[in-house]
């Protein structure tokens, strides 16, 4: 009922085009509608143990005013390629990415493509791989960059790197993409662009509260996410599964306290033994403005997730918690005032 709808602004003033939050709720509810009716089959038979659902929801915005990239590509001797970008690989999946835009673009085997990616001696800047903004600007350099060389070469009327040659063409090809919106956001008003493209997510999180202990076990996630047309499925999934294992320790158990979290052990990182069910929802509604109809993923599925366990607590047993993580002793406390 609360979404945004196309053609509605945002709270800095600029109209979306897309939004596709509404139609994640309808992909969402029947997994919902499965779980609630487990939930209430087992808190009827149980006294101690609740089991609980609740939900985060999340738009998250990819790339601001003014960012961009740059990328060259070469044609090789093979006529395959190399692909020169300052475009870190920290888990993203920016590797995958490249290479299978390129081969798309260009029809070539995965093979083919080589990247140059890991030092700056051949690349120009395109800023950090964070924020999730690497598909979005190095993903739409890259289509330029291919554009490029396909209109050089059938202009040419060339079809080989031997060709190009004998022809005294070019055999390198930049490419580059920019977020070239009139301004950002005024900072009296707070109006203004924003973001050039955004994901959406739903979590869903199922947990079991011991109501003695106030010991809290997660169950399962279930995770909803529009993130536009999907280049690497498994890269995509992976992103997914590592922001709600995250989000989980982040809501349950991980704690910096200073002088007294020094290790992994003190500060409470999840193990495999803390693992749990997920389950991943995907729709995709092509970004008209993303590089094949894509945009970024990553951290946005981290962010939903703290709050969709807490809501979950809340749901199975009433303690409502605010600080997090979600440690027994508060949940207990918790318990304590509902009651």
């Amino acid at each position: 009922m609360n979404t945004m709808k196309p053609g509605q602004t945002k709270a800095t003033g600029v109209p979306v085009t897309q939004w596709p939050f509404a139609e994640l709720c309808d992909a969402i509810k029947p997994a919902y509608e499965k779980a609630k009716k487990e939930i209430q089959v087992f808190n009827a038979k149980s006294d101690k143990i609740k089991r609980g659902i609740g939900f985060g929801a999340h738009s998250f915005g990819i790339v601001g005013p003014q960012d961009g990239a740059s990328i060259t590509v070469e044609l090789d001797p093979d006529d395959g390629i190399t692909i020169y970008a300052a475009c870190a690989e920290p888990g993203e999946g920016n590797d995958a990415m490249l290479t299978q835009i390129a081969a798309h673009q260009l029809g070539l085997p995965l093979n083919k493509i080589r990247l140059y990616t890991r030092d700056t001696e051949k690349t120009v800047q395109m800023g950090p791989a964070a924020g999730s903004r690497m598909t979005w600007v190095a993903g739409h350099a890259l289509v330029n960059a291919t554009e490029n060389m396909k209109k050089s070469m059938n202009e040419a009327g060339c079809k080989t790197y031997a060709e190009l040659r004998k022809a005294g063409k070019t055999t390198r090809f930049e490419g580059s993409i920019k977020y070239d919106v009139k301004d950002g956001l005024d900072p009296k008003t707070g109006q203004g662009n924003s973001f050039a493209s955004e994901i959406h997510n739903i979590q869903m999180a199922e947990v079991e509260v011991n109501t003695e202990t106030g010991a809290v076990q997660m169950l399962k996630i279930t995770s909803a996410v529009d993130a536009g047309t999907i280049i690497n499925r498994q890269t995509f999934e992976g992103q997914l599964e590592g922001g709600m294992d995250q989000g989980a320790g982040y809501a349950l158990r991980e704690e910096y306290i200073l002088g007294k979290t020094k290790d992994y052990v003190s500060f409470k990182f999840p193990t495999i033994k803390d693992s749990f069910e997920m389950e991943i929802i995907v729709r995709e509604t092509p970004r008209l403005d993303g590089p094949l109809g894509a945009t970024g993923v990553g951290e946005m599925t981290m962010t939903s997730t703290a709050p969709a366990v807490t809501n979950a607590i809340y749901n199975a047993c009433g303690a409502r918690v605010y600080d997090l993580p979600a440690t027994p002793d508060k949940v207990k406390a918790a318990l304590a005032k509902r009651k």
